[in-house]
């Protein structure tokens, strides 16, 4: 039986010498194309789109699990667990709810100085925790969708109880104090270090760590107090690593005075 000829233009050839007319696959590379062009525009849409606000009264079991965005003002101070994580309350006028995040969350907001205290306003979004046995709980996911707005502290000595250095004990953890002293000693992080600038306090031989971030440095005109300067600090006592410390949040809350006063 005679067999087409190979070389007819009228005839297709059979088996591993076939090629695809050109058409076919100017089509094929061309879907592969608008495939690829799909899901990357999909991607940018699901990024970019505009994370829901709900109010916490709205809060139904169907939302276990949800995506949201929650504003309001924040009840309890945050605490972060000696294991890792951190905790705080907020409200929105028709609820409360507790916001919690894990280990990285909390050394994330740490370390900018963005640990959320009572009475500041907070804007976070985070993926809902819904049960029937407990409350519902709004967990963070990632800190660039935290944004704080600190309270102003009242321009008055009552804003922190006014204590001595050396009274200022692990007893007091959580409580706003003012404290002041002579600075001896200035620790200023290292370019890209996401530790604190931290300022040793001495006053009749007992001396105290004062810490804080980058946001309140820059709110100091990027200015120090020079060693030896009478200064005065308000704060809130913490504990790490068994070391007392107090915690900075204003530029405001650290000036330099005169000796005494």
């Amino acid at each position: 039986m005679n067999r087409p000829d190979a070389g007819s233009e009228n005839y297709p050839v059979y088996g591993l010498q076939v090629k695809r007319p050109l058409k076919i696959r100017v089509l094929r590379y061309a879907s592969l194309v608008l495939a690829a062009a799909g899901l990357f525009f999909l991607y940018l849409f699901s990024v970019n789109r505009d994370i829901p606000l709900v109010r916490i009264a709205d809060i139904a079991p169907t939302m276990n699990f949800a995506y949201v965005r929650m504003a309001g003002e924040v009840t309890r101070d945050a605490y972060v667990f000696e294991s890792g994580g951190i905790v705080f309350d907020m409200k929105d006028g028709s609820g409360e709810i507790t916001v919690m995040g894990g280990r990285a969350q909390a050394q994330a907001l740490e370390a900018d100085g963005k640990l959320p205290q009572r009475g500041d306003r907070i804007e976070v979004a985070g993926s809902l925790s819904v049960s029937a046995d407990q409350e519902p709980r709004l967990r963070i996911q990632a800190t660039d969708q935290l944004i704080l707005n600190r309270k102003r502290a009242a321009a008055n000595p009552a804003a922190g109880t006014g204590l001595r250095l050396a009274d200022v004990t692990a007893a007091h953890k959580g409580e706003l104090v003012t404290v002041s002293g002579i600075l001896k000693a200035i620790d200023v992080p290292g370019p890209g270090s996401k530790a604190p600038y931290t300022l040793i306090l001495e006053e009749n031989g007992a001396v105290l760590a004062v810490i804080f971030w980058n946001d309140v440095f820059q709110g100091m005109n990027k200015r120090l107090p020079a060693p030896g300067k009478h200064i005065s600090v308000s704060g809130r006592v913490d504990v790490y690593k068994d070391t007392i410390q107090l915690k900075v949040r204003e530029a405001g809350d650290l000036r330099v005075t005169e000796s005494g006063k």
